[in-house]
C-alpha cells in the first residue's frame, strides 16, 4: 500500500489566517474528507506559527526579551498550553468519538511522566516548542529578541495529538460506505489561562494574547489497491479499541476533603487528580497550567501537604484496601512558623501518580524526579528563585493517583458504584483548591452507516 501526505486547512479561519481567542476564534476544525484510502492516526499533527504579544494595540507589539514586566507560558507544555479541549468527531454523523477537557491540563501530567528531559529539550522543543526551562522557554520561544531589534518572529510547530484514538494503532478506513472522515476540533485556552507574568505584575501588559497563523493538519493517508477495493468497500461497520480520558473538575477548601463521583465507567484502568489553588485559574498573573501542592497558607505561600489518602469504591476501599500515609507523618516532619521543615516528597505517591499515568512495565524515560517533585518551592507570583514559576525541569510536577488494572484490562469497575477518594491535609485556610480529576478508561468504538457509539 502506497502512501500520500496531505496537508488540510482549517474549517473556520478569518481571511487573513490569524486565529487568536482574544479576537473571537476560540474553536479550530479540520476536517479528513472521506476517500478511498487508509488514515493512520498516529501520523496526525497540527501545523503552524507563534506569536505572543504584550498588547492588543494595532499592530500589537511583541513580546521582547528585556521586557519588564515580562510575559511567558508553561516552559513544559509550549504550544500545547493554546489547547484547552481535543474533541474528535465522526464526520457524517458529527458524533464525537473522543472528547477530552481541560487537555493542556492533562498533559501537564502526561508529558511529565512519559517524556525524558532530553526528549523535551530535543525533538519536543523542535515539534512542540518546548522548554523545560523558565529562563529558556521565555527567551527562545516567547519572546523576539531585546526591543532594540526590533524583530517580530514567528515560532513554529508541528504538534502530535496525544490521545487514545490518535495513539491506539487503529487504522481508519475513511471509505464513505465503512467509517469514512474524521473531524478534530481544539478549542482554544483563554490567554488570561496559558499566559502568565513572570513576576506577577501586570502593568502595560494586562491584553497580552497569543496569534496562531499559517494552520494546518498533515496526515498520511494510505491508498487503497484496487485489488483490495471491494472487501475494504463492504466494511459497513465494524469497531475499534482505545483507551480514553475523561476530564472532571471540582474543588476542595478542607481538611477532610471527601470527592465523589458516579462515573458509569466499567472498564477504569486509572486515575489521578492535580492541584492548583483556585484563584490562579484565567489570570496573568500566575500560571493556572501548573500541577503543584496545594497551599496551606495563602499570604506567605507555605505549601499544605496530605497525611492520609483513601480510593474507594461504593464507599470502602478499593483497589487498596489500606489508607496511604505519607512522610508528614514521621517524627520532624512539622510544621513550623517558618514554613515546612521537609522538602522530600512522599515516594509512595509519587510512584502511584506516575503508575497512573503509565505503568512502571511500560515506563522508559520520564522527567519526573527530585527536581520538579518536591516541596522545596512557594506559591508566590514573584520571580523569585524559590516560586514556583521558577522551578526547574519544567516546574512543579505533583499529583495523587492510582492504577486499577495490571495488565491493561481494565477491571475498575464503576458502573454500578460510585467513585471516591478521602483526601486528609493540613489545609486549615478558607483558600479553595482547584481539582482536576482525570480518568483512564478502556473505550470501545462502535460504528455503522448510521453513526458511532461509544461503549466505555
Amino acid at each position: 500500500m502506497t502512501s500520500r501526505y496531505l496537508e488540510i486547512r482549517p474549517d473556520n479561519i478569518p481571511s487573513d489566517g490569524k486565529v487568536s481567542f482574544k479576537n473571537g476564534f476560540p474553536v479550530l476544525s479540520f476536517t479528513i474528507q472521506s476517500q478511498n484510502g487508509i488514515l493512520n492516526p498516529r501520523s496526525i499533527r497540527i501545523n503552524g506559527k507563534l506569536q505572543v504579544f504584550s498588547d492588543n494595540q494595532s499592530p500589537p507589539t511583541p513580546v521582547y526579551a528585556d521586557d519588564d514586566p515580562a510575559i511567558t507560558m508553561d516552559n513544559r507544555l509550549g504550544i500545547y498550553g493554546v489547547m484547552d479541549q481535543l474533541i474528535i468527531r465522526h464526520n457524517r454523523s458529527k458524533q464525537v468519538c473522543e472528547h477530552i477537557r481541560f487537555y493542556n491540563k492533562y498533559l501537564q501530567s502526561y508529558l511529565g511522566c512519559t517524556s525524558s528531559k532530553q526528549d523535551l529539550l530535543g525533538h519536543m522543543s523542535e515539534t512542540a516548542l518546548i522548554m523545560p526551562n523558565e529562563e529558556s522557554m521565555f527567551v527562545n520561544v516567547v519572546a523576539n529578541g531585546d526591543v532594540a531589534g526590533g524583530l517580530d518572529i514567528k515560532k513554529d510547530f508541528s504538534a502530535h495529538l496525544p490521545s487514545g484514538f490518535m495513539q491506539s494503532g487503529n487504522l481508519i478506513n475513511l471509505m464513505p460506505t465503512a467509517f469514512g472522515g474524521v473531524q478534530i476540533e481544539i478549542h482554544l485556552s483563554p490567554d488570561s489561562n496559558c499566559l502568565y507574568s513572570r513576576n506577577g505584575d501586570l502593568t502595560d501588559v494586562s491584553e497580552a494574547h497569543y496569534q496562531l497563523s499559517d494552520l494546518t493538519l498533515s496526515c498520511e493517508v494510505g491508498d487503497i489497491p484496487p485489488s483490495e477495493m471491494a472487501a475494504l468497500a463492504a466494511q459497513t461497520e465494524g469497531a475499534m479499541n482505545f483507551q480514553s480520558i475523561t476530564s472532571l473538575y471540582t474543588s476542595i477548601n478542607t481538611g477532610n476533603a471527601q470527592i465523589q463521583y458516579s462515573l458509569g465507567l466499567r472498564a477504569l484502568q486509572s486515575a489521578f487528580m492535580t492541584f492548583c489553588p483556585a484563584k490562579n485559574l484565567n489570570t496573568l498573573t500566575e500560571n493556572g497550567l501548573a500541577t503543584t501542592y496545594p497551599t496551606a497558607n495563602e499570604a506567605g505561600g507555605t505549601l499544605a501537604h496530605f497525611t492520609r489518602i483513601a480510593f474507594l469504591k461504593g464507599g470502602q476501599k478499593y483497589p487498596m484496601d489500606f489508607d496511604v500515609t505519607t512522610n508528614a507523618d514521621i517524627a520532624g516532619n512539622t510544621d513550623t512558623t517558618a514554613g515546612d521543615s521537609f522538602t522530600t516528597a512522599d515516594p509512595q505517591l509519587a510512584r502511584q501518580f506516575a503508575e497512573s499515568i503509565i505503568p512502571e512495565s511500560f515506563q522508559d524515560r520520564t522527567s519526573l524526579g527530585p527536581s520538579n517533585l518536591n516541596r522545596n518551592y512557594i506559591m508566590t507570583n514573584t520571580g523569585a528563585a524559590n516560586a514556583y514559576k521558577s522551578q526547574p525541569d519544567g516546574g512543579p510536577l505533583f499529583g495523587v493517583g492510582v492504577r486499577y488494572s495490571q495488565f491493561g484490562q481494565g477491571k475498575g469497575d464503576f458502573s454500578q458504584q460510585q467513585f471516591g477518594v478521602s483526601l486528609e491535609s493540613n489545609i486549615t485556610e478558607d483558600n479553595p483548591m482547584a481539582v482536576f480529576l482525570f480518568l483512564k478508561h478502556k473505550t470501545t468504538l462502535e460504528y455503522t452507516v448510521n453513526g458511532v457509539q461509544i461503549l466505555s
